[in-house]
C-alpha cells in the first residue's frame, strides 16, 4: 500500500512544480525591446560628394575608389564588426537587418560573419501584402538626387521637408520624393518586423536588434518618434559612417532615445515634454486623412466609414492624451521643486492616464482642465507654503500640521481627476467606433441583397423576351 501512496505523491508534486513553472513563465515581464541603428560604412556615394539615394545603390569603397585618403568603407565595417566583437565569441545582438541598399548589407556582413547571424533585408517586397509601406532605406531625395551635397542648394533642399517633419509637419514632401507619413509608416511597420522576428537568443533577457541603415533615416525617424528628442543633436554631432543610435520601445509603444553616436542621452525636461505633446498632437489627423487615401481612391464604401471612424477615435483619442500628458508633465514640474529641499513628493504616471476618448468628449476635455487648474493652483500653493517655511525657519526645517505642505494630495487628486473623466469617455468611443463599423456592414448587405433581387427579378422578363 505504501507504493502507490508515494506515486500519487509524486504525481501530485510534478502536477504542481508543472502549474508553477507554468504560472511563473506566464507572469515574467516580456523582454524588453532595444534597436541600434548603424549607419553604413562610407560608400561610393559618399565619397563622390553627390546625393544618391537610388535603390539599390552603390557599394562601399575601396581601395581602388576612394579618393579622400582616409578609410575605406570596408575598412570601416571591418573595424566596426572587430570594436564590436574583440574575441573570438560574440554574444552581442539578437538579430541582424539591413535595408534594401547595398551599403548598409556590406557593411552588416563582417560583423554577420563574426557574430555568425544572418542579415534580413527590412523592406523587400511581400507578394502577399503588395500595399504594405515597409522599410529603412534612405529618404527619397526627388528631385535633389544627383546634386551636389556639399554645396549649392541641394542638401538644404533636400533636408528642409525631413526637419519639417521632426516637428510635426508630416504632411510636407521632399519634392519629387515622399513626405514624413510615408516615411514615418514604413521605418515604422519595419521596425514591427524587427520585433515580430527578433527573439532573445543570446540568454539576456532582452530583444537587441541591430538595424543597417542610413544617416538621414536614422536621424529623422529617431527625432520624430522618441519622447526625449534633441534637436541640437543635429547640428552638434550628425551621424558620421558606421556611427551608432540606441533607442529602446516603451510599454506603451513610445520610444525613448537612450544614445546618440556613443553618448547617451538624458530623459526630457519639461519645455522637450510640452514640445513632444504638441508634436503628436498635430500629426493625428494628419495620419488620419493619410490613412484613408487608399479606400477612397479604391472607392471602397466600408473601408471610407471604417477607417473613418478609425480615424476621428485616433484624433480624439490624440486631443486627450494631449491633455493628460500636459497636465502631467505640469504637475511633475511643480511638484519636483521640493524636491531640492529634501521633500519627496509623488508624481503622475501618463501610462495611467492614457485612455481611449472619442470625438463627442470634447466638452469633457474641456471640464477636465478647468477642474485640473485649481488642483495646480493648489500644488503651486503648497509648494511656495513649503519653500517659505523652509526659508523662514533656522537649520532644519521642521514641519507642523498648520504648516504643512503637501503636493501629494493634490497631485493624486489630479490623477484621479484624469482617470475618472477618461472612464467616463472611453465607453462612448468604443460605441461609436462599433456603431459605424455595425452600420456600414448592414448597408453593404442591404446593397448585395438589392443586387441579388434585382438580378431574380430581371430573369423571368428576360425568359419572357426570349419566349416571344
Amino acid at each position: 500500500m505504501q507504493r502507490p501512496t508515494r506515486r500519487r505523491a509524486a504525481g501530485a508534486a510534478a502536477t504542481t512544480l508543472t502549474a508553477c513553472s507554468l504560472f511563473a513563465a506566464a507572469t515574467l515581464p516580456a523582454a524588453a525591446m532595444t534597436v541600434t541603428f548603424i549607419r553604413h560604412a562610407e560608400s561610393q556615394g559618399n565619397a563622390s560628394g553627390y546625393i544618391d539615394t537610388s535603390t539599390p545603390g552603390p557599394h562601399l569603397t575601396n581601395d581602388q575608389v576612394n579618393q579622400n585618403g582616409g578609410v575605406t568603407g570596408q575598412q570601416q565595417a571591418l573595424d566596426w564588426a572587430n570594436a564590436q566583437c574583440p574575441t573570438a565569441q560574440c554574444t552581442k545582438y539578437d538579430a541582424l537587418y539591413a535595408s534594401t541598399m547595398i551599403r548598409t548589407q556590406e557593411t552588416a556582413a563582417p560583423f554577420a560573419a563574426k557574430r555568425g547571424l544572418p542579415v534580413t533585408i527590412l523592406g523587400a517586397f511581400d507578394p502577399d501584402n503588395p500595399q504594405r509601406n515597409s522599410g529603412v532605406q534612405e529618404i527619397s531625395a526627388g528631385i535633389f538626387e544627383g546634386v551636389p551635397e556639399g554645396d549649392g542648394i541641394g542638401r538644404i533642399g533636400y533636408i528642409l521637408a525631413p526637419l519639417a517633419w521632426t516637428m510635426g509637419l508630416q504632411f510636407v514632401s521632399v519634392p519629387g520624393g515622399e513626405n514624413g507619413l510615408e516615411f514615418n509608416e514604413r521605418v515604422t511597420n519595419a521596425l514591427a518586423d524587427v520585433e515580430s522576428g527578433t527573439t532573445d537568443t543570446n540568454g539576456d533577457g532582452e530583444v537587441d536588434a541591430a538595424v543597417f541603415s542610413h544617416g538621414a533615416t536614422i536621424m529623422m525617424w529617431t527625432m520624430m518618434n522618441v519622447d526625449n528628442p534633441n534637436l541640437m543633436l543635429f547640428a552638434q554631432h550628425q551621424l558620421n559612417n558606421t556611427d551608432t543610435v540606441v533607442v529602446e520601445k516603451n510599454a506603451d509603444g513610445s520610444w525613448t532615445l537612450k544614445e546618440w553616436a556613443g553618448e547617451e542621452v538624458g530623459a526630457a525636461n519639461y519645455p522637450t515634454q510640452m514640445f513632444v505633446n504638441v508634436r503628436d498632437l498635430i500629426v493625428a489627423p494628419q495620419k488620419a486623412v493619410y490613412n484613408m487615401r487608399i479606400p477612397v481612391l479604391s472607392l471602397d464604401a466600408e473601408g471610407i466609414v471604417t477607417t473613418g471612424a478609425q480615424g476621428v477615435q485616433d484624433v480624439a483619442q490624440a486631443g486627450v492624451k494631449f491633455v493628460t500628458d500636459s497636465v502631467t508633465d505640469t504637475v511633475n514640474a511643480i511638484t519636483g521643486i521640493p524636491g531640492s529641499i529634501g521633500q519627496s513628493t509623488s508624481q503622475v504616471s501618463k501610462l495611467s492616464t492614457q485612455k481611449t476618448v472619442n470625438a463627442s468628449s470634447a466638452p469633457a476635455v474641456a471640464e477636465l482642465a478647468d477642474d485640473t487648474k485649481a488642483e495646480v493652483e493648489t500644488t503651486a500653493d503648497s509648494v511656495k507654503a513649503t519653500i517659505t517655511t523652509a526659508r523662514t525657519t533656522n537649520g532644519a526645517t521642521k514641519l507642523t500640521d498648520g504648516n504643512k505642505a503637501e503636493p501629494g494630495k493634490a497631485v493624486s487628486a489630479v490623477r484621479d481627476r484624469v482617470n475618472r473623466a477618461a472612464n467616463d469617455v472611453r465607453g462612448e468611443v468604443e460605441s461609436s467606433a462599433r456603431q459605424a463599423r455595425e452600420t456600414v456592414k448592414k448597408l453593404t448587405s442591404a446593397a448585395k441583397a438589392g443586387k441579388a433581387d434585382k438580378s431574380d427579378d430581371s430573369k423571368p422578363k428576360q425568359k419572357a423576351k426570349d419566349a416571344a
